[in-house]
Parts: C-alpha cells; sequence; structure tokens
C-alpha cells in the first residue's frame, strides 16, 4: 500500500498514555529552555547536536510552529520511535532499497493558520513517518493531508512544475499538478501513526485559533 498509494496508516502505535507523557515532555523541554536556538544553523549542523535544537518559524508560511530537533535525546521512547525496525522495514520493503532514520523532531503547531500549501519535499527518495501526540478529531486542528499517488508524477510534469514555479517566484516542489479529490485528510486520535513518501504531495491544514496539533516525525534516506 506505501508503495502503490504513497502513505499508510497504522492505528494505536501509541497507546494514549505514552502519548501524554511524550508530550509533556516536549513541552517541558522547551517551557525549561533546554533547548540551543537553530537560528542560522543548518539542518547538518542542528542534527549533529546531541541535544534538542529549536527552530522557530516565521514568515510567509507556518508563522508560529515550533520545530524541535533531536527530540530522541530528551525521553527513552522517542529514541525507541526512531530506531523501530518494524518501521524501518516497512520503508525498505516499499521502496525495494534500504533506506535508515536521519532525524526525528517534534512539531508544534498552536494556532497556525498559514501553513504551506501542497507540495513535495522532494523528488528523490524520502520517507518519514508522523505519530500524533494530540488527537486530531477535525479540520480545525490543522490535520496532515496527502493527495493520494501523487508520489508517482511523471518526471515530465515535474519538469513542467519546476518550470512554472520558477517562473512565478515559487519553490520548486509546490504542486502544480495535482487533484484534490484524491486529498487524504489524517483525522485520527493521538498514536495514530502515519508513513508517507515524501515525493508526494502533501501538507498541512491551516489551524482555527486555540487549536493545537503536536506530532513527532522521523526522516528516513537511503542508507
Amino acid at each position: 500500500m506505501l508503495a502503490k498509494d504513497g502513505f499508510i496508516v497504522i492505528k494505536d502505535y501509541l497507546a494514549p498514555e505514552t502519548c501524554d507523557e511524550l508530550r509533556q515532555a516536549i513541552n517541558a523541554t522547551i517551557e525549561s529552555g533546554k533547548f540551543i536556538e537553530r537560528n542560522d544553523m543548518d539542518i547538518k549542523d542542528a542534527v549533529s547536536r546531541k541535544e534538542p535544537v529549536l527552530s522557530r518559524r516565521h514568515g510567509q508560511h507556518d508563522d508560529g510552529m515550533l520545530d524541535l530537533f533531536n527530540v530522541d535525546t530528551i525521553h527513552p521512547r522517542l529514541r525507541g520511535f526512531r530506531e523501530d525496525p518494524f518501521l524501518n522495514e516497512i520503508i525498505t520493503r516499499a521502496a525495494g532499497t534500504e533506506f535508515s532514520p536521519m532525524r526525528i523532531n517534534a512539531y508544534i503547531n498552536k494556532g497556525v493558520s498559514n501553513p504551506r500549501g501542497y507540495h513535495a519535499d522532494t523528488y528523490r527518495g524520502s520517507f518519514k513517518t508522523f505519530v500524533y501526540l494530540t488527537d486530531v478529531p477535525d479540520n480545525s486542528y490543522g490535520p496532515y493531508s496527502f493527495i493520494k499517488g501523487s508520489h508517482e508524477l511523471s518526471s515530465t510534469k515535474r519538469k513542467i512544475g519546476k518550470l512554472v514555479n520558477r517562473l512565478k517566484g515559487k519553490p520548486s516542489t509546490d504542486a502544480v499538478f495535482h487533484d484534490p479529490s484524491k486529498a487524504h485528510i489524517f483525522i485520527a486520535p493521538r498514536g495514530t501513526l502515519i508513513i508517507t513518501n515524501q515525493a508526494g504531495i502533501h501538507r498541512g491544514l491551516p489551524q482555527e485559533e486555540g487549536k493545537e496539533r503536536i506530532l513527532i516525525t522521523t526522516s528516513y534516506t537511503p542508507a
């Protein structure tokens, strides 16, 4: 299913009590200031640190979102999640080549009303796992969304999309060819796990004021 559709969902991957424990650990780290501010630090440098690194999103898209790198350093269960061989095996079998986890982050969205539109992360091999640590019962909480089958976009359409985006002054992987009717919106309780091929078109939906979504995500790249 992951190879065919570009995503799969695994219900009850984490127990609700575990989600609450991990969410509290993440919030405690941010509230206590026990992290390094990312500022101009590049991703490779941030990931190489043996402590949490916090990126505060500002600007046109995702304004107000908090992105906490290296969350596996703050709780043993997060280290276990990053290294879960079950998830790694699913991704490796779907891709037909060996993948391994590169980094694990926490996304903290509170009233983020301007997320980036539909886009791909890359057109090269990349997968991510997401686990909701908070319930996402409806669209007002900003659920994750993925266009089914969009990871199979032809090389011709990708080249045309890059050209169109260049003319518009937009990032090269912004969605140009996609069918909104094929969008799968992941409304689900905490503990739900999602795996997606990041060559597929995806986004987080806008949140309403006062709504919160916290998740942990691991990025996988070819070994």
